[in-house]
């Protein structure tokens, strides 16, 4: 290996390692005193678990369009060399998880203030 190749695979180790150091937070959620206020605050959740659903949906469906596609991949290899299947087979790009969920959790924030409730953020003392 390489001198210059260590220092990128140190230099990668490093900021990987420091990505997980920081400041941790939990946060206090207080709802708002009024019933319209709670009631909003139960279709806040309805909506959540809904979004919630429909990211999971949307994650089964891009697995299997994967893997129809590798399948496909792999039936387009058969029988060529591996000049031939470069050039004519193309390797299915994964759909990484577009980050639906974090959105739902977003939102639900949002929602929750809106509905008269506060969200406080507290900075954990490690």
């Amino acid at each position: 290996m390489s001198n210059s190749l260590k220092w990128r695979a140190a230099l990668l180790l490093a900021v990987g390692l420091l990505g997980g150091c920081g400041p941790s937070y939990t946060y206090r959620y207080s709802p708002p005193p009024s019933m319209a206020g709670m009631n909003c605050i139960n279709s806040c959740s309805m909506e959540r678990n809904h979004c919630k659903q429909m990211a999971r949906l949307q994650e089964n469906s891009d697995q299997a369009l994967y893997q129809a596609n590798l399948r496909s991949y792999q039936h387009c290899q058969v029988g060529k060399s591996k000049k031939e299947a470069r050039k004519s087979c193309y390797y299915p790009s994964y759909p990484f998880n577009s980050g639906s969920s974090y959105s739902c959790g977003n939102d639900y924030d949002s929602c929750y203030q809106a509905c008269g409730g506060t969200i406080q953020r507290i900075l954990n003392k490690d």
